[in-house]
């Protein structure tokens, strides 16, 4: 006789057991996702930090060669000082004679100083798309100014400065120049090269007034063309320290701003 084994029915879940099982299902998704959200958000935080501590050492590096050519304007009085020369002499009320003895005790004349702007970290936080994350407006506003506008103008500008002041320096302050390179070769280990010559020749003063004397530099600084040429290059000369003012400001600006970044 055949023994019939009865059939046990399969459990069916209850609608709160679905309802469970997608809380937990979406809850695993949705914890996973803001695990990793907070991951990526704290990697690029770090990253920005980085890049706002590489920018903050460009910035001190251009605030520090802007505050050493500043330092060097001082001696712009010198500009004027020679300037007011020519203008006696063209008067007449200096010999010629007294124009070149003033002339050398005159001083240091500025020189053509310029800036170099190291925007290599601002390039790769901009390369790497971390500029859209920059979530202060006023920041964001100010590096792209600094970086594209000021840079653009500054990188003009020295190229005016150059030439400008290379053709001046060169051709009307060659006795300057004179007087330089002999400083700088008693400095340097080409110093015995000099030995057993005059000191005339090898002090860097005397050989500046024999430099002054020679007929060639004395027609030079008694020309009209020496006095358009020193009034271009004056006029040169406070043109691009007033472009260095309103750089150093931007940049101290933005160094106050992106410190207020790195403290949040």
């Amino acid at each position: 006789m055949e023994v019939h084994h009865a059939h046990h029915p399969a459990h069916k879940k209850k609608i709160s057991e679905y309802f469970l099982e997608f809380f937990m299902l979406f809850f695993a998704v949705t914890l996973g996702f803001f695990a990793e959200n907070y991951r990526e958000h704290t990697i690029i935080d770090h990253r920005m930090q980085e890049n706002y501590q590489a920018i903050v050492v460009d910035l001190l590096q251009d605030n520090m060669k802007i505050d050493s050519i500043f330092k060097e304007a001082e001696n712009g009085k010198n500009l004027v000082k020679l300037s007011h020369l020519l203008y006696q002499y063209k008067k007449n009320e200096l010999s010629e004679s007294q124009l070149i003895d003033s002339i050398y005790k005159v001083g240091y004349i500025p020189s053509y100083t310029t800036l170099f702007v190291n925007n290599t970290s601002f390039k790769n936080m901009q390369s790497s798309g971390l500029l859209s994350y920059v979530s202060n407006k006023d920041l964001k506003g100010k590096l792209s100014y600094y970086y594209e506008v000021l840079y653009k103008k500054i990188n003009d500008n020295n190229k005016l400065f150059d030439d400008v002041g290379i053709n001046y320096f060169d051709k009307y302050l060659a006795f300057n120049q004179g007087n330089r390179s002999r400083k700088l070769l008693l400095k340097s280990e080409t110093a015995s090269f000099y030995d057993g010559y005059e000191n005339d020749f090898k002090d860097p003063q005397l050989y500046r007034k024999f430099l002054l004397q020679l007929k060639l530099n004395r027609n030079l600084l008694t020309s009209d063309e020496f006095i358009n040429k020193t009034n271009v290059y004056i006029t040169r000369y406070y043109g691009y320290q007033n472009i260095l003012t309103g750089v150093k400001e931007n940049n101290n600006a933005l160094i106050a701003l992106l410190g207020s970044e790195s403290n949040h």
